[in-house]
């Protein structure tokens, strides 16, 4: 079964804090070691919603995480998801075929800037039929390099091509608002999952995110926020 969004509120405990975040992996230069400790370091805490990994470590990473009930994820067209539409369906047919149960997929960011919002609802809609009922998708429009009023017509173009959950940012230098989770549920309410990425670095940014109506977290310091969160609720 593919995820739903869960309900946008702060988590009260560890468990239901942990469930609730997320993180990519090691550098795509890490040797299989290196990326065997980062994948076990899970197994200290609660478990995590899911750990996104590049499409060749799938299999592996699987066989760590599973048994402790974590999601795999990966990322495609990142950062700013200038790729060809049939490249993007191309990534989501292949995470499918690897057994990834989420993609993260960047938007066409070109066709966002010249406003060509016709082009951005027919790259989503390819996007959205190429991963229906098989693997859950979050489409990136990059929040925080784009003005209130490109957000809110990218964000209507998604609504109109079936897209359901959007990944604030690819977390590439660029940090996501406060602001820009209010502004889309102020305009689009439940339409969307909103996950929040880029710039989440501590437990006190993780809950001021929560508060506002974000249903999921990826951060990179995903252990240290841990820690603090075990802190917290000790």
């Amino acid at each position: 079964m593919l995820p739903q969004a869960k309900s946008a509120t702060v988590p009260e405990t560890l468990a239901a804090f942990a469930s609730r975040m997320m993180t990519a992996t090691f550098s795509s230069a890490a040797t299989q070691e290196e990326a065997e400790s980062f994948l076990r370091g899970f197994a200290a805490y609660p478990p995590v919603d899911a750990v996104f990994v590049d499409q060749p470590w799938v299999e592996f990473a699987r066989e760590i995480l599973a048994p402790q009930g974590i999601r795999l994820g990966v990322e495609a067209a990142y950062p700013v998801g200038n790729a060809s539409t049939e490249a993007k369906v191309a990534a989501i047919r292949e995470g499918i075929r690897r057994g990834a149960q989420e993609i993260d997929i960047g938007s066409s960011f070109s066709a966002i800037k010249s406003g060509h919002f016709d082009d951005v609802e027919v790259d989503a809609r390819a996007m959205v039929e190429a991963a229906e009922g098989k693997i859950w998708m979050m489409v990136v429009p990059e929040t925080a390099i784009l003005t209130s009023d490109e957000l809110l017509r990218t964000l209507e173009a998604f609504a109109r091509a079936g897209v359901r959950g959007i990944k604030t940012s690819s977390g590439y230098g660029w940090n996501t608002q406060i602001e820009h989770v209010l502004l889309i549920r102020r305009r689009f309410g439940s339409t969307f999952q909103v996950d929040v990425s880029g710039g989440v670095r501590t437990l006190e940014d993780a809950l001021g995110y929560f508060a506002v109506g974000t249903d999921k977290i990826h951060a990179s310091p995903i252990f240290r926020i841990l820690d603090e969160a075990k802190g917290h609720w000790s």
